[in-house]
């Protein structure tokens, strides 16, 4: 069963591990090997205390193994990372985590919503009603360069806001 919960201190090493294998596994079929290295090869498990305190941030829970997890940025209005384990992908975990930082998000009031995707994550984002603004391409390392989209999504007008019996 599946369980979405805050992150917490300990669950450091838990979100690496998710983090570094969907950039090697899932990330790999839209980058070159030199991206995924210089990308996976950045991610440490302390990189990650600073946020759990500061953001929302929530991993998602299979039997007690963290598979996945996502950071809305309140302060911001931005999404701020999702992934799940592979081999968990397309079975709704991304979807609950997704919905529980829009659900964070409308709860701080905020109308909308921003990300910086993955080329691979696109449609996933475009299902859940996010649209391409812009695309971005971030140099990572000597001739190196990561290409993501920029995306955005009104929570206002998403179908949670309706007043019933208005006209």
């Amino acid at each position: 069963m599946l369980n979405i919960r805050r992150a917490r201190q300990e669950d450091k090493e838990a979100i690496w591990r998710v983090h570094r294998r969907a950039v090697r596994e899932t990330c790999a079929s839209h980058y070159p090997p030199e991206v995924i290295e210089i990308w996976a090869g950045r991610l440490r498990p302390e990189k990650y205390a600073e946020a759990i305190d500061r953001n929302d941030f929530f991993v998602a829970e299979e039997d007690g193994t963290v598979v996945g997890y996502g950071e809305l940025g309140r302060e911001v209005g931005a999404i701020q990372g999702l992934y799940v384990r592979p081999d968990v992908k397309g079975q709704g975990v991304g979807r609950r985590l997704l919905s529980t930082l829009e659900e964070r998000a409308r709860a701080y009031g905020l109308r909308s919503l921003s990300l910086v995707s993955s080329l691979n994550a696109v449609p996933f984002y475009e299902r859940a009603g996010f649209k391409a603004v812009e695309e971005l391409t971030e140099t990572i390392g000597p001739g190196v360069e990561r290409g993501s989209v920029r995306m955005f999504k009104e929570l206002a007008n998403d179908g949670h806001d309706r007043t019933e019996g208005a006209t």
